[in-house]
C-alpha cells in the first residue's frame, strides 16, 4: 500500500500540469532525494499511475542496463525515445531528429576519408527512407533500451514500439520517398541557436565523437542527443491540436552514470537556450518535466548550477532538491489498517490493535518505508512478535537475521547499482556509536579497509541529516538502533569490541562537555558512577537544566541490557542515589527502546519511572520541583501508547 508523500506528489503534478504552472516556462528538474529503503522508486510508479494515459509519460530505470555510461548509443536517451512514443490519447510523438542522430552515430566509418564517410552517411539515410529498414533499425534501439522503460504494452515490446515509432515518421510527413525531411536534417545545422553549419558534417562528427573516452567530447555528445530530443518534443507537441505540450519522463537511479549523463546534459541545454535569444525554437515551449531519484550524488555532481531546495512552497531555478522524509505515524495507522482482517485485538489488559501496533512499528522503524512494509507485514502474519519486536529482529532468514537484512537496505542505497557491499555494512556497525557524522569522523582508524573518510558512509546527505536546524547530522535514527545491535553482539569477544568503540569516542570528548562524558560513561557500563555524579548536582542545577542534562544522557538505549530487573535495578535502596540509578536503566528501555513492547514491562517500568522522579522531588534543596513533577506525571498518568 502507498501511503504518505502526498506534498511531494502534489509538486509533480503542479510541474507536470502546464494548465496550472509553467505555461510558458523552463520547468525546473525535480531531484527525490532519500536513503536506501526510503522508497524513491515507489514515488515514480505512483506518478506513471497518475499521468499515464493523459500526457505522454515514461518511467526509465538505467539499473537495469549493464553499462558504465560508454556506449556509443545512449540507451537512456533511446529508452526516453521509446517510452514517449507510445504518446497519449491527442498526442503524437515523433522523433525525426533523434533517430537521425541514431542513425549517424551507428555507421562504421573506421579510416574512411571525409568524402568516403559522406557518400556512406547519405547511402545510410536513403536506406533507411525504407519503412522495412527503417523498422529493423529501431527495432535494434528498443532491444538495446527497452527493458529500461515501464510500457503497459504485450510482447514483443521491441516490435510494438518500433512500429509505433516508424509510424509515426511516415504519418506525420517527415520522411518522404528518397530524402528526409528537410527541417530535421536542417537542424542539425542550427541546433535551435542559430548557428551555421552543414547538417551531414554535424552528423559526421556525432558518430566520430560518440565514442570518444574524453569526457569533455562526450558531454558535447550527450548535448546534441538531449538538444534533439527537445526539439522533437517541441515540434511535436505544437501539433497537439488543443492539448497542453507537457511529457513526464521518471528516470529511476539517477546516481548511475548514464542517468547523470542525461540530467547534466538536460540542464547544460536548458541553460545554452536560455542564453540564445530568438533561437528558432524560441517560440515553442519546453514541454519536458523530468523527475529523477538520489542518494545524493546527483546534486553533488549538479552543484555548479542554482538549486532551489524547497518543502511544498515556491519552485524556481533549473533544479530543486527534495528531500524525501520518512513516514509519519499516522502513515502507518492508516497502513496497518488496511491490511485485511487486522480488526483483532491482542492479549493483554490494554487494547492493541491496529492502531498500537502501527505505533509500536513506528518507534523501530521511524517511518523508514522499507522497514515499515516488513515489520507490519510480519506482524499481520505473527501477532504475538507485537510484544517481543526483539525477536522478530533476531529472526534467521536466508540472508542472515532481519536486522541485519534492513540495516544492509541503508548501504544498497549508497549504491548507484543497488549492491550491498558487507565491508560497508561492517563499517556503518562500527559508525552506528556515534552520536553524529563528526563524532563518525573518531572512528575512521577502525573502519574495515578501505572504507575511509571519502567513502558513501561518511559523504551520504540522505544517510546522514540534522535531526533539528543547526545541528550536526547523525544517523538514521533506525539504522543507529540497528547498528548498536550489531555491534553489541560483534565477534567472538563483544564486550572487548564494545569498548574499544566507545573508548576512543569518549578518549575525545572536551573536558567541559559533561553531557557527552556522561553518556558515554553509561554506555561503558559505568552507570553506578554516573548515578553519582548526577545525585550531586540534583540539589545544585536548577530543575530543567538537570532534566536536560539527565536526558542527554539516556538519549539512547544499551541493547546490551534486556534482563528487566537488571534494567530496574532492584534492591536498590531509596535513597536519592538510588533513584537516579534506577532511572538510568529505566528510562532509556521505556522511551528509547523500541523492543522493549510486552505491555506488562512497559507497565512496570513506567511505574518505576513515575515514583523516582516523584521522590527526588524531595532532595530539591529549594529547586522548583514542578519539573519533576510533570515528568512523574507522564509516567503514571498515562495508558501506554508505544510511544
Amino acid at each position: 500500500m502507498f501511503v504518505g508523500r502526498a506534498d511531494l506528489l502534489a509538486l509533480v503534478d503542479r510541474l507536470t500540469d502546464v494548465s496550472r504552472a509553467y505555461s510558458g516556462e523552463t520547468r525546473p528538474v525535480l531531484v527525490i532525494e532519500g536513503c536506501g529503503g526510503s522508497g524513491r522508486t515507489a514515488v515514480l510508479e505512483r506518478a506513471v499511475d497518475a499521468w499515464q494515459g493523459r500526457t505522454p509519460t515514461v518511467l526509465v530505470r538505467p539499473r537495469l542496463l549493464d553499462d558504465d555510461g560508454a556506449s556509443p548509443v545512449r540507451p537512456v536517451l533511446a529508452a526516453i525515445m521509446l517510452g514517449l512514443s507510445l504518446g497519449a490519447p491527442g498526442y503524437s510523438v515523433a522523433f525525426p531528429r533523434v533517430v537521425l542522430a541514431q542513425i549517424a552515430i551507428s555507421l562504421q566509418t573506421g579510416d574512411l576519408d571525409p568524402r568516403k564517410s559522406l557518400e556512406q552517411l547519405n547511402k545510410a539515410l536513403n536506406t533507411y527512407n525504407s519503412r522495412s529498414e527503417l523498422l529493423g533499425f529501431v527495432r535494434g534501439l528498443a532491444n538495446v533500451a527497452g527493458a529500461l522503460v515501464n510500457i503497459p504494452v504485450p510482447e514483443p515490446v521491441a516490435d510494438d514500439i518500433a512500429k509505433v515509432i516508424v509510424d509515426r515518421l511516415h504519418l506525420s510527413r517527415w520522411m518522404t520517398r528518397r530524402t528526409w525531411n528537410k527541417e530535421a536534417l536542417a537542424w542539425f545545422g542550427h541546433q535551435g541557436r542559430q548557428r551555421a553549419l552543414k547538417p551531414e558534417e554535424v552528423l559526421l562528427g556525432l558518430n566520430t565523437q560518440a565514442r570518444s573516452k574524453n569526457a569533455a567530447i562526450r558531454r558535447d555528445v550527450d548535448d546534441l542527443l538531449v538538444n534533439a530530443l527537445l526539439a522533437d518534443l517541441r515540434h511535436s507537441l505544437a501539433h497537439a491540436g488543443g492539448r497542453p505540450a507537457n511529457v513526464l519522463v521518471l528516470l529511476d537511479d539517477g546516481d548511475t552514470a548514464p542517468a547523470m549523463s542525461f540530467t547534466g546534459s538536460l540542464l547544460r541545454v536548458r541553460k545554452a537556450l536560455a542564453a540564445s535569444p530568438g533561437n528558432p525554437d524560441s517560440k515553442l515551449p519546453d514541454p519536458l518535466t523530468l523527475v529523477t531519484t538520489s542518494a545524493g550524488a546527483l546534486a553533488t555532481a549538479l552543484s555548479s548550477r542554482p538549486a532551489h531546495e524547497t518543502g511544498t512552497g515556491e519552485v524556481s531555478g533549473w533544479w530543486i532538491r527534495m528531500p524525501l522524509p520518512d513516514l509519519e505515524a499516522a502513515d502507518l495507522v492508516e497502513w496497518a489498517r488496511n491490511f485485511p482482517g487486522w480488526n483483532r485485538n491482542f492479549a493483554g489488559p490494554e487494547e492493541l490493535g491496529a492502531t498500537a501496533v502501527a505505533r509500536a512499528a513506528y518507534k523501530l522503524t521511524h517511518g523508514h518505508p522499507e522497514s515499515t512494509a516488513f515489520v507490519l507485514g510480519r506482524l499481520h502474519d505473527e501477532p504475538n512478535l507485537v510484544g517481543d519486536l526483539d525477536e522478530l529482529l533476531r529472526a534467521e532468514e536466508p540472508e542472515g537475521p532481519v536486522e541485519r537484512r534492513l540495516l544492509a537496505a541503508f548501504v544498497r542505497g549508497l549504491d548507484a547499482s543497488k549492491h550491498i557491499d558487507d565491508t560497508l555494512v561492517e563499517a556503518l556497525i562500527t559508525l552506528s556509536a556515534a552520536r553524529n557524522r563528526v563524532e563518525a569522523t573518531v572512528l575512521a582508524p577502525l573502519l574495515p579497509a578501505p572504507v575511509g573518510f571519502d567513502s558513501e558512509l561518511f559523504t551520504s546527505a540522505t544517510l546522514w541529516s540534522p535531526t533539528s536546524p543547526g545541528a550536526e547530522p547523525s544517523l538514521h535514527p533506525l539504522a543507529r538502533y540497528l547498528g548498536m545491535r550489531a555491534l553489541a553482539s560483534r565477534g567472538e569477544d563483544e564486550t572487548a569490541l564494545w569498548r574499544t568503540v566507545f573508548e576512543s569516542l569518549r578518549s575525545k570528548v572536551a573536558p567541559e562537555n559533561r553531557a557527552s562524558r556522561l553518556y558515554y560513561q553509561r554506555m561503558l557500563g559505568e552507570s553506578d558512577a554516573v548515578a553519582a555524579e548526577l545525585a550531586d548536582l540534583l540539589p545544585e542545577l536548577p530543575a530543567e537544566e538537570w532534566l536536560a542534562l539527565f536526558d542527554a544522557v539516556v538519549a539512547m538505549p544499551d541493547p546490551r541490557a534486556r534482563d528487566v530487573e537488571q534494567i530496574r535495578r532492584a534492591g536498590w535502596p531509596g535513597t536519592r542515589h538510588g533513584h537516579v540509578v534506577r532511572l538510568l536503566g529505566v528510562i532509556p528501555a521505556h522511551d528509547k527502546d523500541p523492543c522493549v513492547t510486552e505491555w506488562s514491562v512497559r507497565k512496570k517500568l513506567r511505574s518505576h519511572a513515575a515514583h523516582s522522579f516523584q521522590q527526588l522531588t524531595e532532595h530539591l534543596q529549594g529547586q522548583d520541583p514542578l519539573p519533576f513533577i510533570w515528568r512523574a506525571q507522564r509516567y503514571g498518568g498515562r495508558r501506554d501508547e508505544l510511544s
